[in-house]
């Protein structure tokens, strides 16, 4: 269940904790008070996407944290363990950071983690349902989902399956029509690709030539200028004019000199060593310099020949690629295309085999799973008959209406939630016939059915109460009792009747202080919820009489309890 829920600077609440308990967890207030700011900040933490205006004013990020107590953490730590994520031994812990540069932070038990990997952890945590979601009703399109929820794990498994046949199926007719050539495009695809792995092949590409063809190609184009200045060098080494000695001439004379000298003095010893070093590095150094000026030779003969294969290549690179290997591997790609094309009637045909055996799984599972909805869909509608009776819709009829539909992901079944709220009426659609009170109502149903088989242990309701009053309302609030027997329930209510039979009372108020307003979260006790009832009672102004009132319908709450 969820534990403790920490927001701070979120739209405003500037910081804010709470802790919620087992059961039915109500939370009420006046219009604006921040009540489903509270439930935006949940619904962000767990996924959903973000905005940098939820941001209060004069704060750089919101911060969002809740700590959850699983009863099926095993399943959980599995989840976390194939995702990297280091499980804690009873909670888990998440966190959400939202930015206004826009680099928002989630994480789990402390580690970064993806949002997507933060959905699938909290489909096993929470399930919110907004004020609006009983729409979904209106949508036909959400009934097939809403009846495999009702199925619970077998519906899943089967529809996993499916889903992978199906992408397998769809995989292979694309590979299949990608062959389904006529002969004269298959003639000038089998061209072109001889063509291309032909030049290739032809041009006897190394990986590893094109530095030294580079470095040689500069040499020979270099080379008149190469030559002159070692021979310059070579020759004022080596002191061949006799008018001006060379290098090694002048340090052979300061030798000389200095080894004269160098007994007078014993810190000339390291001076003259120095210099001999040098002497010899520099002999050396002209030795080298000499050789490699003999050996140099221009051949223009080669350097047309490298600057061709340079052309070449980089005609190649144009083509196929920016490297030799990215050519080589181009060519080895051409080379699978024209085998694979070559084949084309064998794939074709493999194709089609695997193909047609894709088929027979996929309409094996698609039947399987049509035949366990039909079953199950019996059962909802039974189900839903006792929840509606317990919610002032005694007399309404439920049916879950079947067709079939051309192949797809979640199967061969379109299906469409029917009703009638008066005996003797026509079945017709939700949409046709629900008012806004009745379509609560129906939701509330469903998720109480749904309630048995989820794995979600927190549920949480949002103003799901709207158009719902009188006796309609007592019998919705002892419906959400009830279910909080089996989950822990959060839910924000405008009506005293679900108020007064919750386990655990938050009363969420604002106030302002020099222009600036935040939100504050108050647990109530037995009093002051008999207070808050009474003015939920008597809107403006709270008399004796609601008091009295209030004091009762919680007497009779807890009796009920």
């Amino acid at each position: 269940m969820l534990v403790d829920l920490k927001v701070k600077n979120f739209v405003i609440i500037d910081e804010m904790e709470i802790s919620f308990e087992k059961g039915l967890n109500v939370l009420t207030g006046e219009t604006g008070a921040g009540k489903s700011i509270i439930i935006g900040a949940l619904d962000m933490l767990l996924g959903s996407r973000a905005s940098s205006d939820v941001v209060r004013s004069g704060a750089e990020k919101s911060y969002i944290e809740a700590v959850y107590r699983p009863e099926k953490l095993e399943l959980v730590n599995d989840i976390l363990q194939q995702a990297g994520i280091e499980p804690d031994e009873d909670i888990v812990l998440l966190s959400r950071e939202i930015r206004l540069n826009g680099r928002n932070r989630s994480r789990i038990n402390g580690q970064l983690a993806t949002l997507s990997m933060v959905r699938k952890i909290s489909r096993y945590l929470v399930d919110i349902h907004g004020q609006h979601e009983h729409q979904l009703l209106l949508n036909r399109g959400e009934h097939l989902q809403l009846l495999d929820d009702f199925i619970g794990d077998q519906a899943s498994d089967l529809r996993r399956e499916m889903e992978e046949k199906f992408s397998e199926m769809h995989k292979l007719a694309e590979k299949i029509a990608e062959l389904q050539l006529d002969e004269g495009e298959e003639a000038r695809q089998l061209d072109m690709l001889n063509y291309q792995i032909r030049e290739i092949e032809e041009a006897h590409l190394q990986s590893d030539e094109l530095p030294e063809l580079k470095r040689e190609y500069k040499v020979l184009s270099n080379m008149e200028e190469i030559y002159s200045v070692t021979g310059e060098i070579a020759q004022d080494f080596n002191g061949e004019d006799y008018n001006q000695p060379g290098v090694l001439d002048r340090l052979g004379e300061f030798m000389s000199r200095l080894e004269e000298i160098k007994e007078y003095d014993p810190g000339l010893d390291e001076i003259f060593q120095n210099i001999q070093d040098a002497f010899y590095s520099l002999q050396e150094a002209g030795f080298d310099l000499q050789n490699y000026h003999q050996d140099l030779e221009f051949n223009e003969d080669r350097l047309q020949e490298i600057e061709d294969r340079l052309d070449l290549i980089q005609t190649l690179q144009k083509k196929y690629g920016s490297t030799i290997d990215e050519i080589l591997s181009y060519k080895e790609e051409m080379v699978k295309k024209r085998d694979k094309l070559s084949r084309r009637e064998q794939l074709i045909s493999e194709y089609k085999e695997k193909r047609s055996k894709r088929e027979q799984e996929y309409y094996r599972l698609a039947e399987k799973i049509s035949n366990i909805r039909k079953e199950r869909a019996r059962q909802l509608e039974k189900n839903l008959k006792g929840e509606f009776a317990d919610l002032a819709l005694g007399e309404a009829e439920f049916k879950v209406d079947f067709s079939r539909k051309e192949p797809a992901a979640d199967g061969i079944d379109r299906i469409q939630f029917l009703i009638t709220t008066n005996p003797g009426e026509e079945l017709k659609p939700l949409a046709q016939v629900a008012s806004g009170g009745e379509l609560s109502r129906i939701m509330l149903a469903l998720k109480t059915v749904i309630a048995d088989i989820d794995k979600v242990e927190t549920l949480i309701f949002d103003e799901v109460d709207s158009g719902v009053g009188g006796k309609t309302a007592q019998k919705m609030a002892e419906k959400l009792a009830h279910l909080g027997q089996k989950r822990q329930i959060l839910c924000i209510t405008h009506l005293p009747q679900i108020a007064s039979m919750s386990d655990t009372h938050f009363f969420i108020s604002k106030k302002a202080e020099e222009d600036v307003v935040q939100a504050e979260i108050k647990k109530l006790g037995r009093e002051e919820r008999r207070d808050e009832l009474a003015r939920m009672l008597g809107g403006v102004k709270t008399t004796e009489t609601t008091r009295e009132h209030a004091e009762e319908m919680l007497t009779m709450a807890e009796e009920k309890k």
